[in-house]
């Protein structure tokens, strides 16, 4: 049986609540970066996927920087 891989991009854009502009600090972009994942996740595994990775991004600013690479399959 062959697998599906797939790769999905999460970032703190995929919040529900983000941060705003230049009031927000690395901490507001970490928190939204992490709830964007973790509801990511939960669908992934809804939908019946199996998280093989998950890669954070790199960058210079916390906008960079708050957001995941997720390598899953079924």
């Amino acid at each position: 049986m062959s697998k599906q891989f797939a790769a999905f991009y999460v970032s703190w854009r995929d919040a529900k609540v983000r941060p705003l502009g230049l009031v927000a600090d690395e901490r507001d972009y970490g928190r939204a970066a992490a709830a964007a994942l973790q509801s990511r996740l939960n669908q992934l595994a809804d939908e019946g996927w199996i998280v093989q990775e998950i890669i954070p991004s790199g960058g210079l600013s916390p906008k960079q920087t708050a957001a995941f690479t997720i390598i899953a399959f079924r």
